[in-house]
């Protein structure tokens, strides 16, 4: 007979017995079919080294349909998923769905659509054979039959969009090839065919293996594990009942043993023959099956790479004999990726990737919503930040920080700000325009950017790509066969430039390095299935992942499709025996290795939460004595370092030696050395009394803030910017009344009142407190009702003196005023008085400095280091040659509007003012020579280096700057 099944167990060397056949029958051009594109290129590999490089050919089943077609006669190209799911989305457009409208309008509607279209296809279901099954199964019942013909509606509208199109998806193309085939077998002459590493069979891929044995006369000969009785290969009965009712004679071959490692023989071949069957007696691991116990994600994976780095460096595998097993690669795969390279194990961990997720992706994304006024300005600065697009990358975090502090939200806005001091963004112009001519030319514009992008780092160079270089160009490749596939459909099958933003953005990219010599394999169980390996490490062995749970077909379960086969004939497939199908997974994955069987799975998430380990795991280890559930290594949740003997490199093992040294306080900031830093602090010429005061605060503080000065990417802190728009708003509004002959009194607070709200709206959009514009409003009536209650209270406090000069500047180098020196030209000093009164005669003033919320008094002044209205006061009779009558700290606040200060007891003796701020002149002179004598002292010490953490000090909350000082960790 043409058609030949082999069967046995997971042992039975049936892969020799196909690669034998291939070298047999070299000449006659033998093709071998696998599952993945890596068992491809793995028995390729494998052929080449035996001698057998030309005429064998090894193809994935997709492959065989297409040479097929093509010895048949039928090349028609099929549609690609993309312009499949389009055709899905525009047949669902079409539909007048009730019972199905709600989910027709979820994300994944398309997606579940096409697998059920698959279904139909690969089982030769047209659709009016659809509408005459629904409705028999329907009867009498009008619900049923009103969902029947809405399925039915969608399955005929999908058909209709591939009918206008004049194309064919890929199981009608599939199918079209086979029925070629069956109409022309001599076209496929002799060629043999063989599968290996197929569990399970689609109904087109039995259609295939029945057209080439039955029709066209190829001698097909099938590998399947299979054993009549065996608990673990149940599931597989269903397919082996489809082949031998196609004609197939069956060689059955026996289980061996020979292919195991001595040491592990025993244990590894009495899993593979046991598992799952009822009162198998148990014999001993004697190591070749272990057990790792993580107590979070994060440690179950640090635990396998620990072994893993300990099987290649220490016991000599090669990281090709090594592979990772987890039925959960895609949600683990970032994790454990990222687990593995910090180990140092080379590893080939191929997962989607969705393009958004990636530079280049996120760019061309964010150049079509910038174009098409979809976008905001974080988008302009994701293109912006493409690898290679600027040369001078900072160029955009420049732009960045603009767009924070100024609250450009806009892609306008932002572009606007860029090309103030750039050049002209032509891209968006460019891409803006192909969308106005159509979707055609904006997808072959959007292709050509992705690729100008992909080139953008390496512009006048002849480059080989490697690493992660590599990853770039696949997600280009991959961009531009969407865009052209797209492209190529008709305009109204083409989603508007939102649609098409987000379906790029969702666009699985492969990424990852392939298995090859060299790195370890992570797979899932069903990618490893075709080859053995000398180690494999289960992971994720947790209920609720392996076994996974079914997943519920969306449009008929499994007791409708039970209904519809019987009332009409089909044969729908049924998903029911999913716990089968898993059993049989697992015995597949425990059967791969030849020298070690490692079990691992972890007891909590990484938030603490318990998670029970899979059943699977006492499947396997009640076949082995010595309890290695109890016994399994274990590695608590947050455990950061290793044991010595357990590191897995030589960093870890440098890292757990200095854990078990003595701890080492770090040293606290030291002073300042550098000489050409101290020579410049010791030739600066003047010094301003704010900055002083923040010495006298902290040191730390005054290094950062005074020298450093680092740029930040967010708009200043509101109080800063509050605070400058009130200095501003109070110097208007007062000089406007001063020079109009109001003072501030009763009489003139209406007028003081009007003047301060037109101040306040001239100068608000120059002081944006804030960007967000609800915060702007709330934040600009604040501050209004706080300035507006400091004039109230001034103006009832029976001063008799007028304020006349504001913002006062001395000793700058544009200033009316010179520098003031104290103690004989030993501190020369700047500064800015903010508010001046002058008493009556002109001969005395007070000195008024706003704060925010609260003003020191005057004791703390010297012990807190508040100096400027002391040091004002001073410049006030040094400069001016006026009598300093006093000086207060004003607090711009509402609720506690009193100033605090001092004023001599003489002077303006209506003013009220809080008990023990009027004093004798002897008090106020001592209070001006103790902040005279206190920014001495912190001029010596600026000019010495003497840096000091005062975290105490530093700030409301505290330190400000712990990294840079390290105070904190020094007083532990």
């Amino acid at each position: 007979m043409p058609l030949e099944l082999v069967t046995g167990p997971a042992n039975a060397a049936k892969a020799g017995v196909v690669l034998d056949a291939m070298r047999r029958d070299q000449d006659r051009d033998p093709i071998l079919v696998v599952p993945t594109f890596a068992d491809v290129e793995r028995y390729r590999r494998e052929l080449a080294e035996g001698g057998v490089v030309f005429g064998a050919q090894v193809l994935r089943f997709a492959w065989l349909t297409r040479e097929v077609g093509r010895r048949a006669g039928v090349r028609e190209r099929p549609l690609g998923r993309l312009a499949r799911e389009r055709a899905a989305v525009a047949a669902t457009a079409a539909a007048t769905l009730d019972r199905l409208a709600p989910a027709a309008a979820t994300d994944g509607f398309p997606a579940a659509l096409l697998r059920l279209v698959a279904e139909l296809e690969q089982g030769r279901i047209d659709p009016p054979r659809l509408t005459r099954a629904l409705r028999d199964w329907a009867g009498d019942d009008e619900g049923r039959r009103a969902y029947g013909d809405e399925v039915s509606a969608l399955y005929a509208g999908y058909r209709r969009v591939l009918e206008r199109l004049g194309r064919k998806d890929d199981d009608l193309a599939a199918g079209a090839a086979l029925d070629a085939l069956r109409l022309a077998p001599h076209t496929w002459g002799s060629t043999p065919v063989l599968f290996y590493g197929f569990d399970d069979l689609e109904p087109l891929q039995l259609d295939a293996i029945d057209t080439l044995a039955n029709h066209a006369g190829a001698e097909v000969t099938f590998a399947l594990t299979f054993e009549a009785g065996r608990e673990a290969t149940k599931a597989r009965a269903r397919t082996h009942a489809d082949l031998l009712a196609l004609g197939a004679t069956e060689r059955t071959l026996p289980a061996q043993d020979d292919h195991y490692a001595p040491h592990a023989r025993v244990a590894l071949h009495h899993v593979e023959r046991s598992l799952l069957e009822p009162k198998a007696k148990k014999v001993a691991a004697g190591g070749a099956v272990r057990c790792l116990a993580g107590g979070g994600e994060r440690a179950e994976a640090e635990l396998v790479a620990g072994h893993v780095k300990r099987l290649i460096t220490r016991e000599g595998l090669a990281p090709d004999d090594v592979a990772i097993v987890h039925r959960g690669l895609r949600d683990a795969a970032p994790l454990l990726e990222q687990v593995l390279r910090a180990a140092g194990v080379p590893a080939a961990i191929e997962r989607p990737v969705p393009a958004g997720h990636t530079a280049l992706g996120r760019a061309v994304v964010a150049l079509l919503r910038c174009a098409t006024g979809e976008g905001t300005a974080d988008d302009l600065l994701a293109w912006l930040r493409a690898p290679g697009l600027l040369e001078v990358p900072a160029f955009a975090d420049e732009l960045e920080a603009t767009c924070r502090r100024e609250g450009a939200r806009t892609v306008a806005e932002a572009r606007a700000i860029w090309e103030q001091s750039r050049w002209p963004l032509d891209a968006l112009d460019r891409v803006a325009a192909a969308a106005q001519r159509g979707p055609k030319e904006l997808c072959e514009r959007l292709a050509g950017e992705a690729a100008a992008l992909l080139a953008a780092p390496w512009r006048r160079q002849a480059r080989v790509l490697d690493g992660s270089e590599v990853a770039d160009a696949q997600v280009a490749a991959r961009l531009r066969s969407a865009l052209r596939e797209l492209g190529g459909l008709p305009p109204e099958l083409v989603p508007d430039a939102a649609g098409l933003a987000g379906l790029l953005a969702r666009l699985d990219v492969h990424l990852g390095d392939p298995p090859g010599p060299g790195r370890v394999t992570v797979a899932t169980p069903l990618q490893l299935r075709a080859r053995r390996v000398r180690a494999l490490f289960c992971m994720g062995l947790q209920e609720g992942v392996f076994p996974a749970p079914g997943r519920p077909e969306p449009f008929l379960g499994d007791e409708e499709r039970r209904e519809v086969n019987a009332a009409s004939g089909l044969r729908l497939r049924l998903h029911e025996d999913r716990l089968a199908a898993e059993r049989h997974l697992l015995y597949v994955t425990v059967s791969r290795p030849t020298d070690l069987l490692v079990l691992s799975w972890h007891d909590a998430d990484d938030e603490g939460k318990p998670l029970a380990r899979s059943p699977f795991v006492d499947d396997v280890c009640d076949l082995l004595r010595g309890d290695l559930v109890a016994k399994a290594e274990r590695r608590e949740l947050g455990e950061a370092g290793w044991a010595a003997g357990d590191a897995p490199t030589e960093h870890d093992a440098a890292r757990a030696a200095a854990a078990q040294r003595p701890a080492v306080a770090e040293a606290p900031i030291p002073p300042l050395r550098h000489e050409p830093v101290l020579q410049a602090l010791r030739d600066r010429p003047s010094w301003s009394a704010s900055g002083l005061e923040a010495w006298a605060a902290c040191p730390v503080r005054w290094l950062v803030e005074r020298q450093l000065r680092p740029e930040t990417l967010v708009p200043d802190p509101e109080p800063l910017v509050r605070g400058s728009l009130a200095h501003q708003v109070l110097e208007d509004a007062l000089k406007a009344l001063t020079e109009a002959g109001h003072g501030l009194t009763p009489q003139g607070l209406p007028r003081a009142r009007a003047l301060l709200r037109e101040a306040l709206d001239e100068h608000a959009e120059h002081f944006r407190i804030s960007v967000n514009p609800e915060r702007l409003r709330s934040a600009l009536r604040r501050l209004e009702v706080d300035l507006v209650a400091c004039l109230e209270h001034a103006a009832h406090a029976g001063s008799t003196f007028t304020p006349e000069r504001f913002e006062l500047r001395f000793g700058g180098h544009d200033d009316p005023l010179p520098a003031l020196e104290l103690l004989d030209g030993e501190l020369r000093l700047q500064g800015r008085i903010d508010r001046l009164d002058l008493g009556p005669g002109g001969t005395e003033a007070i000195v008024y400095d706003y704060k925010g919320r609260t003003a020191p008094r005057p004791a703390d002044w010297g012990e807190q280091g508040k100096l400027q209205v002391g040091l004002y006061m001073l410049a006030v009779e040094h400069l001016l040659g006026l009598r300093a009558a006093g000086g207060f700290y004003q607090p711009l606040n509402a609720s506690a509007p009193i100033a605090r200060g001092v004023l001599r007891a003489g002077s303006d003796p209506g003013l009220r003012l809080t008990r023990g701020d009027r004093r004798p002149d002897e008090e106020v002179d001592a209070v001006l020579d103790a902040c005279t004598q206190a920014a001495c002292t912190a001029v010596r010490e600026i000019r010495a280096g003497k840096l000091e953490a005062r975290p105490h000090s530093c700030g409301p909350q505290g330190c400000q700057y712990p990294s840079i000082c390290r105070a904190e960790v020094a007083s532990q």
